[in-house]
């Protein structure tokens, strides 16, 4: 872990992007790991996301530190939902009251899992984008176990809605292995300007996001459930 830590913290560079450095090889295996809804009540999101779908998202555990707690629900193919509320008297923080805003499931994050962090923020910073040093993250699940990893995002150029990247600890269950089960991911979309410096990353990560021109950056998700179809950041 020192020595990932090490690597990447020696790679931030200034965003230059483009050139010969589009040539870089891709690092190991890259796949979206979760998307995130947020919403001000936990209860009341579990309660409507049970609605639409017909799957009752499990509670995973509180964020030490962080002033939040999860719901989730697998997605297939080691993916799955995250849907993040405010604690109960949690302090206030910038991201804690953007949540505690939200008054229905609102897409508003994802994640990308690498199985190689030191070779992802190469890829990446070679292509001008920034990326944080690395910052552990853990939660205790209800039955008492850990579960912790690592994760770093973009620092420049600014992306709205960009993804961040996470490195699941090999000793921890990988979340989608015993949430609760049913809805698989249809698709991502990104709603972008032409220029938007995301698209670039986007490309080069090669997801499978389907990217779509519009005014703005707009996170989609799109679900297959038990009840049909569900599409959350669409209204």
């Amino acid at each position: 872990m020192r020595r990932v830590t090490l690597l990447l913290a020696m790679v931030l560079v200034p965003p230059q992007l483009g050139g010969a450095n589009e040539k870089a090889a891709r690092p190991g295996r890259l796949q979206i790991d979760h998307l995130i809804l947020g919403t001000a009540d936990l209860d009341r999101g579990v309660d409507q996301f049970q609605q639409r779908t017909g799957v009752r998202p499990a509670f995973g555990g509180d964020h030490p530190g962080r002033g939040t707690r999860n719901a989730l629900a697998a997605l297939g193919d080691g993916r799955y939902l995250e849907i993040l509320a405010p604690q109960s008297g949690a302090s206030a923080s910038g991201d804690v009251d953007n949540l505690r805003k939200l008054r229905t499931l609102t897409p508003i994050g994802w994640a990308v899992s690498t199985s190689d962090p030191a070779a992802t923020v190469r890829f990446i910073t070679q292509a001008g984008y920034a990326v944080s040093d690395p910052k552990p993250g853990s939660r205790v699940k209800p039955d008492g176990t850990k579960l912790e990893w690592v994760s770093f995002g973009l620092t420049s150029p600014e992306l709205s809605e960009a993804p961040f990247f996470i490195s699941w600890n090999p000793r921890s269950a990988h979340p989608s292995t015993d949430s609760a089960a049913g809805c698989h991911l249809a698709g991502v979309t990104l709603t972008m300007t032409n220029h938007d410096p995301l698209r670039g990353l986007l490309e080069r990560l090669a997801l499978g996001v389907e990217m779509v021109r519009g005014a703005g950056t707009k996170l989609e998700i799109a679900l297959r459930c038990p009840k049909g179809p569900v599409r959350f950041g669409a209204e």
